[in-house]
């Protein structure tokens, strides 16, 4: 094309941008409008591949900077120990912050070589290019968002848990959601993708006014920061490696800060050179479920002439301190006249593992093996066994946790029962009406059981008007906007109302029990599947660490003709079938089914164990330690005192109860035919 040509056209392209810019951006339509013309604009400059590759390469490079600043959050994270974790933070930083852009990076690449190979849909590849890079910028930054947000109240990532929340129906309804927590996730959304199609909107607008300039020297920064990355990264890659020889926690844990982190480690290669390198006792395990032995042997049962009947009661998120006289009356009163168990743990911080522990007095680690064999717990089997008449009720639903697959597995579905369309308070009451209509039409000739799990105390936590014993409690529960430590006392008098709830349809059904004159012939359990934490240890809700307040739950359990008493030593869920089965004629050991012991036994509990998705605890008298099932590096263990405070030497915890952790390992492998891996 002729110079001259050139600058007659220029003018006009100049006019074309600044009408653009005048065009205020108050609609999708107008913001669109401004595309179009940038777009007329870059055709009449009949752009080469070459330009289209460097504006794509100038959006990532300013995406990067948003990419930090989202990232930034996880670094308030991070206890900066010393120099070296320090700087390995940064570094990590910085260069994840670029891996993280790397997949919608090399997709947008993807479509400029399209662009190249298929000039004769330039204008319509153009946009394409365009599109994928503003869509996979702005996931990228909502997962990174979403993670952070994850991170910040429940400690993990996103992670497989997540995923299967995501996933299995049900998953995300237990969540219990707000519909302003979904407008303020909504909105936040919107506006990444708001963001990143302005900056693409503002590149392309800088170009097409900006006259040519030198496109080689900015190949060649690009080039330079290409360079630091990679040494960056190698320093990192290196810095890990090393710590994780030394056994230096502070970069070790820093690492844990950013999603997706991938260490890197060469302990094989020190080993052979003959480093010493620092390892803990526990080894990987991980138990396959087709290599199950549960129970250990077959049981022998002795049939009852009066078989007891059962009434199963669960709450979720019930922590220990909820049972007292004011907040929940009526089970306290039952309390009195039972047995009270005031030292009693959940076998997990979920859900899932907790109810599993209490059934199957398995760690919650085998959680995954049972599920895979679909494996139902000898209790239920029992249950069946002895021509039970059964029903059982759940406010939430039985596909998540996946019930239906472990405890529940071999019970017909028409036997269970699920939540009515209905918030948690009100499906509570609706079920505790059909239990005990259930309970009411029986055959008396026959034993009965029945289950209930209750959903009144779980977030958003749920109460009827007449429940409000805390008047100052937070009315619009929003998880986008109330989690924070000055609402925190709000969330918990919100919750509290909840449990006083609960305890209104446990009365319930003691009501129903005293007035049929059933408690002489029927055993009665209340208890929490784990327990709540308001911030007390910087997290909300459960899930995220093993504090007392997330795993510590009431137990008061009546069994007839055992009297009633407080009991104040330490007790578990891994227990309940162990003190339940031989009332149901088992005269096996409780070793042959269970890691329990007999909660009105001589037994003396030292330690329990606790499980989450990807670790274990070990919860002893004056120690606690978390120890990860998926890694053997014990850098990553977290030692704390027994109420959760920090302690100045981890490692002599270690080397002191090696024996006990290794037996916790074993017990880990104690079900199944050949051992560990």
């Amino acid at each position: 094309m002729p110079s001259g040509r050139r600058a007659k056209i220029a003018p006009q392209m100049d006019g074309d941008v600044a009408d653009s810019a005048r065009t205020p951006i108050y609609s999708l339509f107008s913001f669109c409008n401004n595309y179009n013309k940038l777009d007329q604009i870059q055709a009449r400059k009949d752009m080469l591949p070459g330009t289209l590759s460097r504006l794509v390469s100038h959006y990532f490079f300013v995406t990067y900077f948003v990419v930090l600043a989202v990232l930034s959050a996880n670094l308030q994270s991070i206890d900066i120990l010393d120099l070296r974790s320090g700087l390995f933070a940064i570094t990590v930083f910085l260069t994840y912050g670029f891996i993280y852009l790397l997949p919608a990076l090399l997709l947008s690449k993807l479509g400029v070589q399209l662009y190249k190979w298929m000039p004769g849909r330039a204008g319509l590849l153009r946009k394409v290019v365009y599109a994928v890079a503003v869509l996979m910028t702005s996931v990228t930054l909502v997962m990174l968002y979403a993670d952070f947000s994850i991170y910040k109240i429940f400690g993990f990532h996103l992670n497989g848990f997540v995923w299967n929340l995501v996933t299995t129906p049900g998953g995300i309804d237990s969540m219990g959601g707000s519909d302003s927590s979904a407008i303020s996730y909504g909105v936040i959304v919107l506006g990444f993708f708001v963001l990143q199609s302005a900056l693409l909107w503002l590149i392309l607008r800088l170009h097409a006014k900006k006259p040519a300039s030198n496109q080689a020297q900015r190949i060649k920064i690009y080039r330079y920061i290409l360079a630091i990355f990679i040494l960056a990264t190698l320093g990192e890659r290196v810095t890990y490696g090393v710590s994780s020889i030394q056994g230096h926690g502070p970069v070790l844990a820093a690492s844990n800060a950013f999603p997706f982190y991938l260490p890197m480690t060469f302990r094989s290669w020190a080993k052979k050179l003959g480093v010493d390198v620092k390892r803990s006792q526990l080894k990987k395990l991980q138990v396959k479920a087709s290599r199950l032995a549960y129970p250990q042997v077959p049981l022998e049962v002795e049939k009852r002439d009066k078989p007891l009947n059962i009434i199963w009661l669960v709450a979720e998120s019930l922590r220990a301190d909820m049972l007292t006289p004011e907040i929940m009356p009526a089970t306290w009163a039952f309390a009195e006249k039972s047995h009270r168990f005031t030292n009693h743990y959940s076998g997990s911080n979920m859900t899932r593992m907790g109810m599993f522990s209490m059934f199957y007095g398995l760690h919650g680690a085998y959680w995954f093996s049972f599920l895979e064999a679909q494996r139902s717990p000898v209790f239920m089997d029992i249950i069946q066994q002895q021509d039970y008449q059964y029903e059982m009720y759940t406010s939430a639903v039985f596909t998540y946790p996946e019930f239906d697959k472990t405890i529940f597995s071999k019970i017909a579905t028409k036997h269970l029962h699920e939540a009515p369309a209905k918030t948690g308070w009100q499906s509570d009451q609706v079920n505790v009406g059909k239990l005990i209509d259930f309970i009411d039409a029986r055959d008396s000739a026959r034993p009965f059981m029945t289950f209930m799990f209750f959903e009144s105390p779980h977030s958003r936590y749920y109460f009827p008007e007449e429940s409000i014993i805390r008047t100052d409690y937070i009315n619009d529960f929003n998880y986008a906007t109330s989690i924070n430590a000055e609402k925190m006392p709000l969330i918990k008098n919100r919750y509290i109302n909840s449990v006083h709830h609960l305890d209104s349809q446990i009365a319930r059904v003691l009501d129903y029990v005293e007035r049929e004159k059933l408690a002489e012939n029927t055993l009665i359990l209340i208890t929490g599947d784990h327990g709540e934490e308001f911030m007390e240890k910087g997290r909300w809700g459960h899930g995220s660490q093993f504090s007392e307040e997330q795993i510590r739950v009431p137990l008061v359990l009546w069994v007839p003709g055992t009297g009633s008493g407080v009991i104040n030593k330490m007790t578990s869920h891994v227990d309940i079938p162990a003190t339940l089965l031989p009332h149901l004629g088992v005269t096996n050991p409780p070793a042959d089914f269970s890691l329990g012991n007999n909660l009105f036994g001589d037994v003396s509990r030292e330690f329990s164990v606790v499980s989450d998705w990807n670790n274990i605890g070990y919860i002893g008298q004056a120690y606690k330690a978390v120890v990860p099932l998926k890694s053997a590096g014990f850098i990553r263990n977290a030692v704390t005192t027994h109420d959760d405070l920090p302690v100045t030497d981890a490692e002599n915890f270690f080397v002191d109860k090696q024996d006990t952790l290794v037996s916790i390992m074993h017990d880990l492998a104690a079900f199944t035919r050949h051992g560990s891996n």
